[in-house]
């Protein structure tokens, strides 16, 4: 039998609606009556939940979380305290603690332990006339002793001359900087030693020739020739009595000696004050005005001395 298109077209609906009720009511809904899901029931978890209380709780607590405390309840009651160690910076390398410099030393002390061996009477006769003239008010004459004491005498003065040097450079490590001993190497050391001594060798030769011209001018070559050998014989005396001190000075290390450095210039200005004695003495027996001796004090000691110390401090 065959279905009528009207009994087919009709009958189609009715079979669907019949085996799926349900689905086609739930389609054929509305799209408000689908409950929304609630943001607070259903969109946190309880891990959620969770963490957002452990975060609040968090944030009210730090407060509290730091406080002060002692380093016994930290750490112990055998706790101690210790300061960190400082970074200590590498020792300034030394111009003067070199096998070259120090053997230079060694040598000129050598020269005057000969120099006093082999001219014992010399120093005997130097330290008397000294002491002599001193307490008589007589002046030296031109060549006390003959000519062994002038010898004596030279010797004394280079002598002296190359201990100047070496107290230059001993006095002038401790104001250089000290990357300066890293760059320069041990003979240079000893060349400023020689050219300190030279640069003294050049002072003494302005003096001799200052004073024989003017001398030569005057028409006083007695005169002259006893103040030339008065500065030699002091020149000598400091040199015997400051040697040995300065020899220990001058192998000290850096930053140490300020006690032979003293011991040093309190003989030294003895010295001195023992010769420009002396040759206001030997000015006034000769008649001389003071005012003559100011000038010579002035253009000859003066003078150069302290022209060549402006020269090195610039």
């Amino acid at each position: 039998m065959v279905d009528s298109p009207a009994h087919s077209v009709t009958a189609g609906p009715a079979a669907d609606s019949a085996a799926g009720g349900p689905d086609s009511a739930a389609l054929h809904a509305p799209a408000d009556s689908i409950p929304a899901p609630a943001v607070d029931s259903v969109g946190q978890t309880a891990a959620d939940t969770l963490f957002f209380r452990d975060f609040r709780a968090t944030e009210t607590e730090s407060c509290s979380v730091w406080r002060d405390t002692t380093s016994a309840a930290l750490f112990g009651e055998a706790s101690v305290t210790v300061r960190p160690l400082r970074m200590q910076s590498a020792e300034p390398i030394s111009l003067t603690e070199n096998a070259v410099f120090q053997s230079f030393v060694l040598l000129l002390a050598a020269t005057y332990a000969m120099l006093l061996y082999r001219n014992l009477g010399d120093v005997r006769t130097l330290l008397d006339r000294i002491s002599r003239d001193t307490a008589t008010g007589q002046r030296l004459s031109e060549d006390p002793g003959g000519s062994g004491f002038s010898r004596f005498l030279n010797i004394a003065t280079a002598i002296g001359m190359l201990f100047m040097g070496v107290m230059v450079v001993k006095y002038g490590d401790s104001l250089m900087p000290s990357r300066l001993g890293e760059t320069l190497s041990h003979g240079a050391v000893l060349a400023l030693s020689l050219l300190a001594t030279a640069a003294c060798c050049g002072v003494v030769a302005y003096q001799m020739a200052v004073v024989r011209l003017a001398g030569a001018v005057t028409i006083s070559q007695p005169f002259i020739s006893q103040l030339v050998l008065l500065k030699r014989t002091y020149f000598a005396l400091g040199v015997i009595v400051t040697s040995p001190v300065l020899l220990l000075f001058a192998l000290c290390p850096r930053g140490t000696g300020g006690v032979w450095f003293c011991i040093i210039i309190i003989e030294l200005a003895i010295t001195a004050g023992l010769y420009l004695r002396e040759t206001l003495n030997l000015f006034i027996t000769k008649k001389i005005s003071i005012l003559h001796w100011f000038l010579y004090l002035c253009t000859v000691e003066i003078f150069p001395i302290s022209l060549l110390w402006l020269l090195s401090v610039r």
